[in-house]
């Protein structure tokens, strides 16, 4: 049994609630409740009386979030009492990992070196589907990507919320006859999904290989959005320059975009009472035993995103 089923239901009874603990896990109502209906058929009982709002803790689910709670402080402190006994033997992890998957381990990288010296990290530049296939292949251990996971070989656990917004250039059709003082990342300007579908407007979108593909298909099948001129570009760097010189509207995660900037030349933008987002995952293949090294880092990552959620 995975002990991010423990914390899965230890956040569900936290929370009251199985859509509340879905947003605090970055995950859907609809998977979580899967994984916890599997869980209890595989228990033989159910956890949680859902008749009930806030969710009720059964009899059985006290017992287990009891054993949960203790199993969890006991592999802490097997890990770190592990960890201390072998600081001098050194473990090198492989790690595959997107442009933006690559963003998110530089931000935690030091974080876990300091706890876990003896580890070496490689972090392999791959584009998502090359982490899928290189962990389905045991070429590396773990990936850290994001989303969609397509393989059904491959178990993740989403880690950080990551929010997109629109770069559109000032001389867009998009703006006309719009005010656009005052934008900025932190507020930016709403446009009407209506004024989206201009087609005079033209979209810098990446190519299929890329991660935020997907996130694109999904942009512009929610606003009906069928662009007739369209520029693709495979590299985010290139395809963020072409955006903010001018050269059409792009999705872009906001940390990409905090990072380039556009200066004067480029409004942010976000659909109308609407947000933006995707999910930075952290996967590994379904039932192949890591390293010690790379069930540090797995537990590292995870536990991250648990801790963020008590600090809030």
């Amino acid at each position: 049994m995975d002990t991010i089923l423990f914390r899965y239901v230890l956040t569900i009874a936290e929370s009251g609630s199985i859509s509340g603990a879905a947003r605090r896990l970055f995950m859907s109502q609809s998977a979580l409740s899967k994984q916890l209906s599997r869980l209890e058929a595989e228990l033989g009982f159910e956890l949680f009386d859902r008749s009930k709002t806030p969710l009720n803790v059964t009899p059985g689910g006290e017992h287990f979030l009891r054993f949960a709670e203790r199993f969890l402080e006991v592999e802490k402190d097997f890990l770190e009492e592990m960890g201390k006994g072998e600081q001098n033997r050194t473990e090198h992890i492989s790690i595959g990992t997107t442009h933006r998957g690559g963003a998110y381990c530089g931000d935690h990288t030091a974080a876990f070196l300091e706890e876990y010296p003896q580890v070496e990290l490689e972090y392999l530049d791959m584009s998502a589907r090359m982490c899928e296939k290189s962990l389905v292949e045991e070429r590396i251990e773990l990936a850290i990507y994001t989303d969609p996971v397509f393989s059904d070989k491959v178990e993740y656990m989403p880690v950080e919320e990551d929010p997109l917004i629109l770069i559109v250039p000032k001389k867009s059709p998009l703006l006309e006859e719009m005010d656009t003082g005052g934008s900025s990342l932190e507020h930016p300007l709403e446009v009407d999904p209506v004024r989206l579908r201009r087609p005079d407007i033209r979209y810098v979108l990446s190519t299929e290989e890329h991660s935020l593909y997907y996130a694109e298909c999904e942009f512009l099948k929610k606003y009906r959005i069928q662009p007739k001129n369209v520029l693709r570009v495979d590299f985010v760097d290139t395809r963020y320059a072409v955006a903010s010189g001018g050269g059409g509207i792009m999705v872009s995660p906001v940390v990409t975009a905090r990072h380039k900037g556009g200066g004067d030349h480029v409004v942010y933008c976000k659909v109308k009472g609407d947000e933006l987002y995707r999910y930075v995952v952290i996967a590994r293949k379904k039932g192949r035993r890591l390293s010690r090294g790379a069930e540090y880092f797995w537990k590292f990552m995870v536990g991250r995103r648990f801790a963020y959620d008590k600090q809030e």
